[in-house]
């Protein structure tokens, strides 16, 4: 009852009791299967045993009646081959020298009284067709007297019996087995003893050459139960049928009545085998092998349960010790999975007590899943507490060394303030640090798309590049500060303080080294002192932020050191009377000396780098300054100089270094200059005539563009551009296009054309862009022109 109560309590779950029990069950029957494995191989092997004795028997009998056989072969030969049989087997009886005494003679001979006598042959005899005699030892007769009064066939006339055996023709043939009714010499009118007697007819044609000339023929008489007792020990030990099958498939005689079954006859074609067959619902064993005699096979069916008697009498005791251990197995099974479940279950009540309502929700599986579950929910629980800090950790850790290295954290480096950080991987193995800043001036040679994704991916490879690379016993810490910088704290070994600054000089040139070189990153790195105390990291950073400002002063791509930094003025030279000479000279249209005088200012202020970031851009501011005044004193519209969208301070000062506020300094000067010049000069018409000559000569080129053009006039494009669009009132662009859409009319007019090969035709590589262009000249596609002009092909359109 208290099992039968407790089992209630857990009827809801799939008891693993049950389970236990089957796989009690389970280790019970791999014995029994063993059992029952071995019990095949021993059938198997009774049965290959069982073949290969009748198998032998069969080899013997095939022996021993080949040998009869040969006796009987060799008997025929001698006959056939006596040289006075030819001579007889021409003699007729109504002939000259007929003479009777000549058949006797042969008769008497050696070669008819032959020593190969066998023990199977019956009797012999010599038929003589041309004189219709027999002769056999001891008898010459007419061949009907011989068949009335001594040898006659059951069941077969003289006549039949005569073309079959006298006439037919026979080469070495064994006749199927037959009754023999034999009469008595002494009375011919009664049988002897008047017992028939089965025999096998051997027939020889004789002389054996020519099939349509049958002179003759030599018959033996073979006894088939002299044969039949060669079979009579293996029929006696397996109870078999014997059978013996010429080439043609006909029995020549068998231990049966009927002839072989002709579904067995078809399956016995190999010189020799073994199968099993069933014959009228009666499993059989059919053995077979060849006899030496051409087309000959001896064949033995035995049925299947004469030699699985013994295995019926093994299989029967299996069956029962089968039984008895199942049974017992199943007793002991239930048993031991009792014994084995009663301490789960205990665990599952007390599972049940612990857990309250929520084991209602673990009911879907046995004993051993709601454990299962109960531990992995207590697992789980724990494995998102630890995801949830080990998410957070990383955002913690940018935060606190965000905060560290702007001086906004204090660091205790004493065991318990280290302990404090593990959880964010930060550990600190001195006082000693250090500040370096990576600016990445540039992804272009990275990545062609310069999307977050690729920032992203080049931030990441810097961070793990440069906290690979400083190598213990420093450490480093990387953090993002923004898309393109990125900063470095090093915490240096105290064991090697004395090498700080070689340290960070190396460790700095490498980085630079590998991320250019290897992943083709530019950048600018900026290092700050040493500092000891974990309240001078603020300090270092500092100086690290210093000296990466003097990027627009020593350029991108440089490594920059707040030591050498040091000893800057706050002044640069750009005096008035050198404003005053850039303004007349830019006025005048002197290109050479206002390039050479913007030289010397650059060269004066930023070559020696001894000026700070913040005078360099006063410098640049008063440059753009003098620009202004230029174009507000000589009336010129900003917008012919610069373009109708460009802001003249913002695009000064969009660039990062100095060199390239200047080069931009350069260009802005020129171009104004160069206005001035093309007002001033008289070869205005002359430059304008050349530069509409180049464009007539080569605007079906597809290279054509303000860089050809300017490399050909040695100018810069941008003088090109305005001086052109001063004296033809259109820009360069429009002029070319202009030229192309008139020429591809000309030839839309004279040849049929598709629209790729008229682009490529007058200058355009795609058909796509050829298309704009002449809908934004003419108004319509090339498709509509084609239709207007086939429309009105008289008139000129366009």
């Amino acid at each position: 009852m208290r099992w039968s109560r407790k089992w209630l309590n857990l009827r809801h779950l799939k008891s693993v009791w049950i389970t236990m029990v089957i796989s009690n069950l389970v280790m019970l029957l791999i014995p029994l299967s063993i059992g029952v494995f071995l019990y095949s191989k021993v059938e198997d092997s009774l049965e290959k045993g069982a073949n290969r004795s009748n198998q032998a028997m069969l080899e013997q009998l095939k022996l021993s009646l080949d040998i009869e056989l040969k006796q009987v072969d060799k008997l025929a030969q001698q006959i056939a081959f006596d040289p006075k049989l030819d001579y007889l087997l021409k003699l007729k009886e109504d002939h000259s020298g007929f003479d009777r005494y000549k058949f006797i003679e042969f008769m008497s001979g050696r070669a008819f009284h032959s020593n190969f006598r066998s023990n199977f042959i019956l009797d012999y005899y010599v038929y003589f067709r041309q004189s219709d005699l027999i002769l056999k030892p001891g008898l010459l007769t007419e061949s009907r007297k011989f068949y009335d009064m001594y040898y006659s066939y059951a069941g077969k006339s003289y006549e039949t019996w005569r073309d079959e055996v006298l006439h037919g023709f026979h080469t070495m043939e064994y006749l199927p087995s037959s009754t023999l009714i034999r009469r008595s010499e002494t009375d011919p009118m009664q049988s002897i003893e008047n017992t028939p007697i089965d025999v096998i007819t051997f027939a020889q044609s004789l002389p054996g050459r020519d099939r349509k000339n049958v002179t003759g023929s030599f018959v033996i008489l073979i006894d088939e139960s002299r044969v039949k007792e060669m079979f009579a020990q293996i029929e006696y030990a397996s109870d078999s049928s014997i059978y013996v099958i010429d080439g043609e498939g006909n029995s020549i005689m068998s231990t049966e009545k009927g002839p072989l079954q002709p579904e067995l006859l078809e399956r016995i074609s190999a010189q020799e085998g073994l199968f099993n067959a069933e014959l009228d619902g009666d499993p059989k064993v059919v053995s077979f092998t060849s006899s030496e005699k051409e087309g000959w096979k001896y064949v033995l069916v035995t049925p299947r349960s004469v030699y699985m008697q013994q295995l019926n009498l093994i299989q029967h005791w299996t069956l029962i010790l089968f039984s008895l251990c199942l049974a017992l197995g199943v007793i002991a099974a239930i048993i031991i999975a009792y014994r084995n479940y009663n301490p789960l279950r205990k665990a599952v009540e007390a599972i049940k007590g612990s857990s309250g309502t929520k084991w209602q929700g673990r009911l879907a599986g046995n004993e051993y899943e709601l454990i299962k579950r109960t531990i992995e929910d207590s697992l789980q629980e724990e494995r998102n507490l630890r995801h949830l800090l080990a998410q957070q950790a990383p955002v913690l850790r940018a935060n606190y060394l965000s905060r560290l290295i702007r001086g906004q954290m204090d660091v205790d480096t004493t065991e318990r303030g280290v302990q404090s950080l593990q959880f964010m991987d930060i550990t600190f193995i001195s006082e000693y640090f250090s500040v370096m800043i990576v600016q990445l001036d540039s992804i272009a040679r990275f990545h062609m798309e310069h999307d977050e994704q690729q920032w992203a991916l080049a931030r990441f490879i810097v961070s793990n590049v440069g906290t690979d690379m400083i190598q213990p016993p420093h450490q480093a810490f990387a953090v993002e500060l923004d898309r393109d910088r990125m900063v470095f704290l090093i915490n240096f070994a105290s064991e090697v303080i004395g090498d700080m600054d070689a340290d960070m000089q190396a460790m700095a040139e490498s980085l630079k080294h590998m991320i250019e070189e290897r992943f083709h990153i530019d950048m600018t790195v900026s290092v700050g002192l040493p500092h000891v105390g974990a309240k001078s990291i603020g300090e270092s950073y500092a100086e690290a932020v210093a000296a990466l400002e003097y990027r627009i002063i020593k350029g991108g791509g440089t490594i920059i050191y707040f030591r050498d930094i040091q000893s800057v003025h706050s002044h640069y030279y750009y005096p008035i009377d050198i404003e005053v000479q850039l303004i007349n000279f830019v006025r005048s249209g002197d290109m050479e000396n206002v390039m050479k005088l913007l030289d010397t200012i650059y060269a004066m202020n930023f070559e020696s780098g001894s000026m700070t970031p913040e005078v360099g851009r006063c410098l640049f501011f008063n440059m753009t300054s003098t620009f202004l005044k230029i174009m507000n004193a000589t009336g010129t519209d900003q917008r012919d100089i610069l373009g109708p969208d460009i802001d003249l301070i913002k695009d000064i000062f969009s660039y990062e270094t100095a060199e390239s506020m200047y080069r931009r300094i350069q260009q802005l000067y020129e171009m104004l200059t160069g206005s001035f010049v093309v007002e001033r000069t008289d070869h205005r018409v002359q430059l304008l005539h050349e530069l509409e000559q180049f464009l007539d000569e080569h605007f079906t080129d597809p290279d054509l563009g303000l860089t050809m053009i300017s490399e050909h006039f040695g100018m810069t494009p941008q003088y090109i551009s305005t001086f052109y669009k001063k004296c033809s009132g259109m820009n360069v662009v429009d002029a070319i296009t202009r030229r192309r859409i008139q020429q591809a009319k000309v030839h839309m007019r004279t040849k049929e054309m598709t629209n790729a090969q008229l682009a490529q035709l007058v200058g355009y590589t795609s058909d796509v862009v050829f298309i704009r262009a002449f809908k934004k000249i003419e108004g319509v596609t090339p498709g509509k022109y084609r239709e207007s002009f086939m429309t009105y092909p008289s008139d000129e359109v366009g």
